[in-house]
Protein backbone atom coordinates (compact mmCIF):
# COMPACT_ATOMS: atom_id res chain seq x y z
CA UNK A 1 0.00 0.00 0.00
CA UNK A 2 1.47 3.23 -0.75
CA UNK A 3 1.99 5.75 1.74
CA UNK A 4 0.77 9.10 1.78
CA UNK A 5 2.38 12.06 3.33
CA UNK A 6 0.30 15.19 3.40
CA UNK A 7 2.88 17.56 2.66
CA UNK A 8 4.81 15.96 -0.10
CA UNK A 9 3.20 15.00 -3.28
CA UNK A 10 2.31 11.85 -3.76
CA UNK A 11 0.11 10.97 -6.98
CA UNK A 12 -1.75 8.19 -7.39
CA UNK A 13 -4.44 8.77 -10.18
CA UNK A 14 -3.44 11.73 -12.95
CA UNK A 15 -6.04 10.97 -15.59
CA UNK A 16 -3.54 9.20 -17.81
CA UNK A 17 -6.27 8.11 -19.79
CA UNK A 18 -4.81 5.81 -22.88
CA UNK A 19 -7.43 5.35 -25.40
CA UNK A 20 -8.68 8.92 -25.52
CA UNK A 21 -9.84 10.78 -28.45
CA UNK A 22 -8.14 14.02 -29.81
CA UNK A 23 -10.68 16.92 -29.98
CA UNK A 24 -10.94 19.15 -33.09
CA UNK A 25 -9.97 22.56 -32.74
CA UNK A 26 -12.15 25.91 -34.44
CA UNK A 27 -9.50 27.26 -36.71
CA UNK A 28 -9.58 30.57 -35.50
CA UNK A 29 -8.18 30.05 -32.32
CA UNK A 30 -5.63 27.58 -32.26
CA UNK A 31 -5.40 25.71 -29.24
CA UNK A 32 -9.40 26.36 -28.19
CA UNK A 33 -11.43 22.89 -27.68
CA UNK A 34 -14.81 22.85 -28.70
CA UNK A 35 -17.48 23.77 -25.88
CA UNK A 36 -18.49 21.00 -23.81
CA UNK A 37 -20.69 19.97 -20.58
CA UNK A 38 -17.63 19.97 -19.00
CA UNK A 39 -16.64 23.62 -19.17
CA UNK A 40 -17.68 25.61 -16.33
CA UNK A 41 -19.75 28.46 -16.37
CA UNK A 42 -18.80 31.30 -17.87
CA UNK A 43 -18.73 35.07 -16.15
CA UNK A 44 -21.76 36.38 -18.53
CA UNK A 45 -22.62 40.01 -18.51
CA UNK A 46 -18.76 40.61 -15.82
CA UNK A 47 -16.30 42.92 -17.13
CA UNK A 48 -12.98 44.27 -15.89
CA UNK A 49 -9.25 43.74 -16.42
CA UNK A 50 -7.44 40.91 -14.95
CA UNK A 51 -3.87 40.88 -14.84
CA UNK A 52 -2.09 37.29 -15.13
CA UNK A 53 2.00 36.87 -13.97
CA UNK A 54 3.75 33.52 -15.12
CA UNK A 55 7.20 31.89 -15.56
CA UNK A 56 6.18 30.38 -18.43
CA UNK A 57 8.24 32.95 -20.73
CA UNK A 58 9.57 30.46 -23.29
CA UNK A 59 7.70 28.22 -25.87
CA UNK A 60 5.44 26.31 -26.03
CA UNK A 61 3.89 27.14 -22.76
CA UNK A 62 3.74 30.74 -23.34
CA UNK A 63 1.64 30.49 -26.72
CA UNK A 64 -0.35 27.53 -25.20
CA UNK A 65 -1.03 30.08 -22.59
CA UNK A 66 -2.04 32.41 -25.39
CA UNK A 67 -4.91 30.23 -26.30
CA UNK A 68 -6.06 29.51 -23.08
CA UNK A 69 -6.81 33.47 -22.77
CA UNK A 70 -8.01 33.69 -25.96
CA UNK A 71 -10.54 31.02 -25.28
CA UNK A 72 -11.38 32.72 -21.73
CA UNK A 73 -12.21 35.79 -23.45
CA UNK A 74 -14.20 34.74 -26.11
CA UNK A 75 -16.21 32.97 -24.03
CA UNK A 76 -16.17 35.88 -21.81
CA UNK A 77 -15.79 39.29 -23.87
CA UNK A 78 -16.32 41.67 -21.06
CA UNK A 79 -12.97 40.24 -19.28
CA UNK A 80 -9.26 41.21 -20.43
CA UNK A 81 -6.68 38.88 -19.38
CA UNK A 82 -3.03 40.64 -19.69
CA UNK A 83 -0.06 38.47 -19.50
CA UNK A 84 3.10 39.11 -18.35
CA UNK A 85 5.47 36.64 -18.98
CA UNK A 86 8.66 36.85 -16.68
CA UNK A 87 11.85 35.08 -16.27
CA UNK A 88 11.46 32.65 -13.31
CA UNK A 89 14.56 33.89 -11.20
CA UNK A 90 13.85 37.77 -11.75
CA UNK A 91 10.00 36.66 -11.05
CA UNK A 92 10.65 35.73 -7.60
CA UNK A 93 12.07 38.87 -6.83
CA UNK A 94 9.11 41.03 -8.67
CA UNK A 95 6.36 38.63 -7.36
CA UNK A 96 6.71 39.84 -3.64
CA UNK A 97 7.63 43.75 -4.78
CA UNK A 98 4.10 43.59 -6.63
CA UNK A 99 2.94 41.84 -3.36
CA UNK A 100 4.58 44.12 -0.86
CA UNK A 101 2.19 46.94 -2.95
CA UNK A 102 -1.61 47.86 -3.41
CA UNK A 103 -2.03 46.42 -6.82
CA UNK A 104 -0.53 43.00 -7.51
CA UNK A 105 -1.64 40.87 -9.88
CA UNK A 106 -4.67 39.06 -10.07
CA UNK A 107 -3.48 35.61 -10.94
CA UNK A 108 -0.07 35.26 -10.15
CA UNK A 109 2.28 31.76 -10.77
CA UNK A 110 3.64 30.19 -7.38
CA UNK A 111 5.71 26.82 -6.31
CA UNK A 112 3.47 24.65 -3.76
CA UNK A 113 5.07 24.73 -0.39
CA UNK A 114 7.51 27.09 1.64
CA UNK A 115 9.73 28.53 -0.93
CA UNK A 116 5.75 31.12 -1.94
CA UNK A 117 2.87 29.53 -1.26
CA UNK A 118 3.08 29.08 2.51
CA UNK A 119 5.12 32.04 2.92
CA UNK A 120 2.14 34.63 0.79
CA UNK A 121 -0.05 33.02 2.71
CA UNK A 122 1.22 33.85 6.10
CA UNK A 123 1.73 37.44 4.78
CA UNK A 124 -2.36 37.57 3.62
CA UNK A 125 -1.66 37.80 -0.29
CA UNK A 126 -3.93 34.61 -0.98
CA UNK A 127 -7.70 34.41 -1.73
CA UNK A 128 -9.22 31.20 0.23
CA UNK A 129 -10.39 29.22 -2.53
CA UNK A 130 -12.14 26.78 -0.31
CA UNK A 131 -15.56 27.92 -1.01
CA UNK A 132 -15.09 27.70 -5.00
CA UNK A 133 -13.97 24.24 -4.79
CA UNK A 134 -16.27 22.93 -2.60
CA UNK A 135 -19.28 24.79 -4.25
CA UNK A 136 -21.37 22.53 -6.60
CA UNK A 137 -20.77 19.46 -4.68
CA UNK A 138 -16.91 19.94 -5.02
CA UNK A 139 -16.73 19.67 -8.78
CA UNK A 140 -14.35 21.64 -9.03
CA UNK A 141 -12.02 19.87 -6.49
CA UNK A 142 -12.98 16.38 -7.97
CA UNK A 143 -11.80 17.59 -11.16
CA UNK A 144 -8.36 17.86 -9.61
CA UNK A 145 -5.48 15.38 -8.91
CA UNK A 146 -6.00 15.31 -4.99
CA UNK A 147 -2.70 14.66 -4.18
CA UNK A 148 -1.26 17.61 -5.80
CA UNK A 149 -3.88 19.75 -4.67
CA UNK A 150 -2.91 18.68 -1.32
CA UNK A 151 0.25 20.51 -1.54
CA UNK A 152 -1.63 24.04 -1.81
CA UNK A 153 -3.72 23.53 1.36
CA UNK A 154 -2.05 25.29 3.81
CA UNK A 155 -4.08 25.86 7.63
CA UNK A 156 -6.82 23.51 6.77
CA UNK A 157 -7.84 25.75 3.73
CA UNK A 158 -7.20 25.47 -0.25
CA UNK A 159 -4.80 28.77 -1.30
CA UNK A 160 -4.52 27.57 -5.40
CA UNK A 161 -5.12 25.70 -8.06
CA UNK A 162 -2.29 23.01 -8.84
CA UNK A 163 -1.86 23.11 -12.94
CA UNK A 164 1.67 20.91 -13.21
CA UNK A 165 3.42 18.04 -11.92
CA UNK A 166 6.85 18.46 -12.35
CA UNK A 167 9.67 16.09 -11.43
CA UNK A 168 13.83 15.75 -11.47
CA UNK A 169 15.64 12.90 -13.32
CA UNK A 170 19.46 12.41 -14.88
CA UNK A 171 18.49 12.81 -18.75
CA UNK A 172 21.67 10.60 -20.64
CA UNK A 173 22.47 10.03 -24.30
CA UNK A 174 21.34 6.48 -25.47
CA UNK A 175 24.64 6.63 -28.34
CA UNK A 176 27.51 8.32 -25.71
CA UNK A 177 26.08 5.17 -23.34
CA UNK A 178 26.58 2.59 -25.73
CA UNK A 179 29.64 3.93 -26.98
CA UNK A 180 31.47 4.65 -24.06
CA UNK A 181 29.83 1.16 -22.97
CA UNK A 182 28.40 1.81 -19.74
CA UNK A 183 24.74 1.43 -18.34
CA UNK A 184 21.99 2.78 -16.86
CA UNK A 185 22.88 2.60 -12.99
CA UNK A 186 21.11 1.50 -9.96
CA UNK A 187 23.14 2.64 -7.14
CA UNK A 188 25.48 5.44 -6.41
CA UNK A 189 28.21 3.03 -6.64
CA UNK A 190 27.39 2.47 -10.23
CA UNK A 191 26.63 5.73 -10.59
CA UNK A 192 30.15 7.42 -9.77
CA UNK A 193 31.75 4.51 -11.69
CA UNK A 194 30.11 5.27 -14.52
CA UNK A 195 30.92 9.29 -14.18
CA UNK A 196 34.31 8.21 -13.81
CA UNK A 197 34.31 5.67 -17.08
CA UNK A 198 33.26 8.71 -19.01
CA UNK A 199 35.73 11.16 -18.02
CA UNK A 200 38.50 8.59 -18.82
CA UNK A 201 37.45 9.00 -22.43
CA UNK A 202 37.32 12.36 -22.63
CA UNK A 203 33.07 12.39 -21.85
CA UNK A 204 31.77 15.33 -19.96
CA UNK A 205 29.85 12.73 -17.83
CA UNK A 206 26.62 15.51 -16.74
CA UNK A 207 25.84 18.76 -18.12
CA UNK A 208 25.62 21.24 -14.90
CA UNK A 209 24.79 24.99 -15.49
CA UNK A 210 24.41 26.57 -11.86
CA UNK A 211 24.15 30.08 -12.90
CA UNK A 212 21.15 30.48 -11.27
CA UNK A 213 22.23 28.56 -8.31
CA UNK A 214 19.64 26.32 -7.33
CA UNK A 215 20.17 23.55 -10.12
CA UNK A 216 23.00 22.52 -8.17
CA UNK A 217 21.10 21.83 -5.42
CA UNK A 218 18.88 19.42 -6.73
CA UNK A 219 21.57 16.91 -6.44
CA UNK A 220 21.89 17.25 -2.65
CA UNK A 221 18.33 17.93 -1.92
CA UNK A 222 18.19 13.76 -3.06
CA UNK A 223 20.72 12.44 -1.64
CA UNK A 224 19.74 13.99 2.02
CA UNK A 225 16.28 12.29 1.30
CA UNK A 226 17.81 8.80 0.10
CA UNK A 227 20.43 8.64 3.33
CA UNK A 228 17.26 9.99 6.09
CA UNK A 229 14.43 9.49 4.62
CA UNK A 230 11.17 11.99 3.56
CA UNK A 231 9.93 12.38 7.26
CA UNK A 232 13.02 13.28 8.44
CA UNK A 233 14.00 15.92 5.94
CA UNK A 234 10.82 17.25 5.97
CA UNK A 235 10.98 17.88 10.12
CA UNK A 236 14.19 19.44 9.84
CA UNK A 237 12.98 21.66 6.36
CA UNK A 238 9.99 23.02 7.92
CA UNK A 239 10.26 26.89 9.34
CA UNK A 240 8.91 26.23 12.65
CA UNK A 241 10.64 23.05 12.87
CA UNK A 242 13.76 21.17 14.50
CA UNK A 243 16.10 22.72 12.56
CA UNK A 244 19.29 21.70 14.23
CA UNK A 245 20.69 19.70 11.29
CA UNK A 246 22.40 18.00 13.68
CA UNK A 247 22.12 14.41 11.96
CA UNK A 248 25.87 13.11 10.19
CA UNK A 249 23.85 12.67 7.21
CA UNK A 250 23.69 16.07 6.02
CA UNK A 251 27.15 16.00 5.95
CA UNK A 252 27.45 12.77 3.83
CA UNK A 253 25.42 14.00 1.39
CA UNK A 254 27.40 17.02 0.95
CA UNK A 255 30.67 15.23 0.98
CA UNK A 256 28.50 12.58 -1.78
CA UNK A 257 28.18 15.75 -4.15
CA UNK A 258 31.74 17.37 -3.10
CA UNK A 259 33.47 14.38 -4.43
CA UNK A 260 31.59 14.40 -7.55
CA UNK A 261 32.61 17.89 -8.27
CA UNK A 262 36.05 17.31 -6.87
CA UNK A 263 36.30 14.16 -9.40
CA UNK A 264 35.49 16.90 -12.71
CA UNK A 265 32.10 15.01 -13.13
CA UNK A 266 30.32 18.29 -14.24
CA UNK A 267 30.58 20.87 -16.86
CA UNK A 268 33.79 23.01 -16.32
CA UNK A 269 33.14 26.35 -13.90
CA UNK A 270 29.34 25.47 -13.56
CA UNK A 271 29.02 28.53 -11.81
CA UNK A 272 29.26 30.18 -14.36
CA UNK A 273 27.57 28.64 -16.96
CA UNK A 274 23.59 29.31 -17.23
CA UNK A 275 21.09 25.99 -16.67
CA UNK A 276 19.92 26.90 -21.35
CA UNK A 277 23.14 26.50 -21.94
CA UNK A 278 23.84 23.57 -19.84
CA UNK A 279 20.58 22.12 -21.56
CA UNK A 280 22.48 23.07 -24.81
CA UNK A 281 25.51 21.40 -24.39
CA UNK A 282 23.43 18.46 -23.59
CA UNK A 283 21.52 18.13 -26.89
CA UNK A 284 24.37 19.27 -28.71
CA UNK A 285 26.26 15.92 -27.70
CA UNK A 286 28.91 17.59 -25.35
CA UNK A 287 27.47 16.14 -22.31
CA UNK A 288 26.60 12.36 -21.77
CA UNK A 289 23.85 13.44 -18.67
CA UNK A 290 21.88 16.38 -17.66
CA UNK A 291 19.95 16.36 -14.44
CA UNK A 292 17.08 18.35 -14.77
CA UNK A 293 12.80 18.28 -14.22
CA UNK A 294 10.43 17.30 -16.38
CA UNK A 295 9.54 20.96 -17.91
CA UNK A 296 12.45 20.51 -20.05
CA UNK A 297 11.24 17.12 -21.88
CA UNK A 298 8.96 19.17 -24.46
CA UNK A 299 12.73 21.15 -24.96
CA UNK A 300 14.11 18.35 -26.13
CA UNK A 301 11.07 16.64 -28.00
CA UNK A 302 9.35 17.63 -31.35
CA UNK A 303 8.65 21.10 -31.79
CA UNK A 304 10.95 21.96 -29.14
CA UNK A 305 14.80 23.86 -28.96
CA UNK A 306 16.65 20.37 -29.83
CA UNK A 307 17.32 19.50 -32.98
CA UNK A 308 14.88 16.78 -34.79
CA UNK A 309 18.22 14.77 -35.38
CA UNK A 310 18.58 14.52 -30.99
CA UNK A 311 14.60 13.54 -30.43
CA UNK A 312 15.38 9.75 -30.52
CA UNK A 313 19.02 9.86 -28.64
CA UNK A 314 17.88 10.36 -25.51
CA UNK A 315 15.83 8.41 -22.45
CA UNK A 316 16.13 9.45 -18.74
CA UNK A 317 16.46 7.63 -15.50
CA UNK A 318 15.42 8.05 -11.66
CA UNK A 319 17.93 8.81 -8.68
CA UNK A 320 20.40 5.88 -7.99
CA UNK A 321 19.44 4.14 -4.59
CA UNK A 322 22.28 4.82 -2.10
CA UNK A 323 23.35 1.85 -0.46
CA UNK A 324 22.78 1.71 3.08
CA UNK A 325 20.52 4.79 3.10
CA UNK A 326 16.98 4.78 5.15
CA UNK A 327 15.37 6.52 2.95
CA UNK A 328 12.59 5.69 0.15
CA UNK A 329 15.27 4.53 -2.65
CA UNK A 330 12.58 4.30 -5.38
CA UNK A 331 11.07 7.93 -4.34
CA UNK A 332 10.62 10.91 -7.14
CA UNK A 333 11.76 14.29 -6.20
CA UNK A 334 9.23 16.85 -7.45
CA UNK A 335 6.49 19.12 -6.45
CA UNK A 336 3.30 20.72 -8.27
CA UNK A 337 3.14 24.52 -9.35
CA UNK A 338 0.47 26.64 -10.25
CA UNK A 339 -1.71 29.74 -9.76
CA UNK A 340 -3.50 31.77 -6.81
CA UNK A 341 -5.61 34.30 -6.70
CA UNK A 342 -4.70 37.85 -4.67
CA UNK A 343 -6.45 38.37 -2.17
CA UNK A 344 -6.34 42.34 -3.08
CA UNK A 345 -8.09 41.07 -6.63
CA UNK A 346 -10.77 43.89 -7.47
CA UNK A 347 -12.11 41.08 -9.93
CA UNK A 348 -12.02 37.81 -7.93
CA UNK A 349 -15.10 35.94 -9.17
CA UNK A 350 -13.59 36.75 -12.80
CA UNK A 351 -9.44 35.44 -12.01
CA UNK A 352 -11.56 32.38 -9.97
CA UNK A 353 -13.45 31.94 -13.41
CA UNK A 354 -10.77 31.75 -15.04
CA UNK A 355 -8.92 29.16 -12.88
CA UNK A 356 -11.82 27.08 -13.37
CA UNK A 357 -11.62 27.65 -17.35
CA UNK A 358 -8.01 26.94 -17.59
CA UNK A 359 -8.28 23.45 -15.33
CA UNK A 360 -11.52 22.23 -17.46
CA UNK A 361 -10.90 19.19 -19.01
CA UNK A 362 -10.84 20.08 -22.50
CA UNK A 363 -8.89 23.24 -21.96
CA UNK A 364 -6.26 21.43 -20.00
CA UNK A 365 -6.07 18.66 -22.66
CA UNK A 366 -5.27 21.21 -25.32
CA UNK A 367 -2.35 22.66 -23.63
CA UNK A 368 -1.42 19.21 -22.97
CA UNK A 369 -1.18 18.47 -26.71
CA UNK A 370 0.80 21.50 -27.04
CA UNK A 371 3.72 21.05 -23.81
CA UNK A 372 3.30 17.71 -23.50
CA UNK A 373 3.80 18.37 -19.39
CA UNK A 374 2.08 16.70 -16.96
CA UNK A 375 -0.80 18.78 -15.84
CA UNK A 376 -3.12 17.95 -12.98
CA UNK A 377 -6.21 17.56 -14.22
CA UNK A 378 -8.25 13.94 -14.69
CA UNK A 379 -8.20 13.25 -17.92
CA UNK A 380 -6.09 15.37 -19.38
CA UNK A 381 -3.80 13.14 -20.49
CA UNK A 382 -4.83 11.17 -23.15
CA UNK A 383 -2.62 8.44 -25.69
CA UNK A 384 -3.43 10.89 -28.97
CA UNK A 385 -2.03 14.10 -26.91
CA UNK A 386 0.87 12.82 -25.30
CA UNK A 387 4.10 11.70 -26.19
CA UNK A 388 6.42 8.30 -25.18
CA UNK A 389 8.59 10.42 -23.19
CA UNK A 390 5.38 11.93 -21.05
CA UNK A 391 3.33 8.45 -20.65
CA UNK A 392 6.69 7.15 -19.26
CA UNK A 393 6.96 9.84 -16.88
CA UNK A 394 3.00 9.51 -16.06
CA UNK A 395 3.58 6.29 -15.30
CA UNK A 396 6.64 6.63 -13.01
CA UNK A 397 4.57 9.03 -10.78
CA UNK A 398 1.36 6.46 -10.90
CA UNK A 399 3.91 3.68 -9.17
CA UNK A 400 6.09 6.12 -6.96
CA UNK A 401 5.53 5.04 -3.27
CA UNK A 402 6.86 8.73 -2.68
CA UNK A 403 7.26 12.00 -4.07
CA UNK A 404 9.54 14.07 -2.41
CA UNK A 405 9.59 17.83 -2.66
CA UNK A 406 12.38 19.54 -3.75
CA UNK A 407 14.80 21.34 -0.48
CA UNK A 408 13.83 24.62 -1.80
CA UNK A 409 10.69 24.75 -2.01
CA UNK A 410 10.14 23.48 1.56
CA UNK A 411 12.84 25.15 3.31
CA UNK A 412 12.00 29.31 4.60
CA UNK A 413 13.29 31.30 1.57
CA UNK A 414 16.53 32.80 3.41
CA UNK A 415 17.49 29.22 4.46
CA UNK A 416 17.37 27.98 1.09
CA UNK A 417 19.77 30.94 -0.25
CA UNK A 418 21.97 29.85 2.53
CA UNK A 419 22.29 26.59 1.47
CA UNK A 420 22.14 27.13 -2.50
CA UNK A 421 25.13 29.78 -2.02
CA UNK A 422 26.56 27.49 0.21
CA UNK A 423 26.38 24.91 -2.47
CA UNK A 424 27.83 26.90 -4.89
CA UNK A 425 30.62 28.09 -2.89
CA UNK A 426 31.82 24.42 -2.12
CA UNK A 427 31.69 24.09 -6.29
CA UNK A 428 34.40 27.20 -6.29
CA UNK A 429 36.26 25.84 -4.02
CA UNK A 430 35.68 28.25 -0.88
CA UNK A 431 33.12 26.27 1.78
CA UNK A 432 33.65 23.02 3.07
CA UNK A 433 29.95 20.84 3.92
CA UNK A 434 30.49 21.71 7.67
CA UNK A 435 30.67 25.29 6.84
CA UNK A 436 27.61 25.38 4.84
CA UNK A 437 25.47 23.09 7.23
CA UNK A 438 26.93 24.99 10.00
CA UNK A 439 25.36 28.59 8.22
CA UNK A 440 22.28 26.72 7.39
CA UNK A 441 21.30 25.64 10.93
CA UNK A 442 21.95 29.07 12.04
CA UNK A 443 19.63 30.49 9.76
CA UNK A 444 17.01 27.99 10.64
CA UNK A 445 17.36 29.01 14.24
CA UNK A 446 17.26 32.61 13.55
CA UNK A 447 13.69 32.36 11.39
CA UNK A 448 12.18 30.02 13.93
CA UNK A 449 12.97 32.47 16.22
CA UNK A 450 11.48 35.51 14.34
CA UNK A 451 8.14 33.61 13.64
CA UNK A 452 7.50 32.59 17.50
CA UNK A 453 7.71 36.37 18.03
CA UNK A 454 5.44 37.02 14.85
CA UNK A 455 3.16 34.38 15.63
CA UNK A 456 2.97 35.30 19.21
CA UNK A 457 2.30 38.77 18.19
CA UNK A 458 -0.08 38.45 15.53
CA UNK A 459 1.74 39.94 12.86
CA UNK A 460 3.76 38.68 9.90
CA UNK A 461 7.51 39.25 9.21
CA UNK A 462 9.04 41.11 6.19
CA UNK A 463 9.84 37.89 4.37
CA UNK A 464 6.07 37.04 4.60
CA UNK A 465 4.93 39.58 1.98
Amino acid sequence: MKRMCPCLLVTVVLGLVLGGCSRPRPADTPGLPPPTADRPASTAGATGELNLWTIWNSEPRKTALEHVVAGFEKENPGVKVTVSNLEPDAYKTKIRVALGGDNPPDIFFVWSGEKMLHNFVRGGNCLDLTPYLDADGGRWRQALVANSLSSFTHNDATWGIPYLLQCTFFLYNKDIFSKAGVAVPKTWAEFTALCGKLKQQNIIPIALGNLERWPAHHIPCVLFQRLMGHDAVMAQYAPLGPGDYSDPRWLQALDMFQETVQAGFYTPSPNGVSRADARMMFYTEKAAMFYTGTWDLAQLSENGEAPSSFWNKWDFFNFPAVEDGAGEQDALAGSADGYVVSAKSKHPEQAVAFLKYMTSQPVAAAFVDECKELVQVHGAVTDDNSNWYLRRYAKMVQDAEVISAWTDTMMERSVAETLMNGIQGMIAGEKAPEQVMKEVAARQAEVKKELQATQAAGGKTASDS
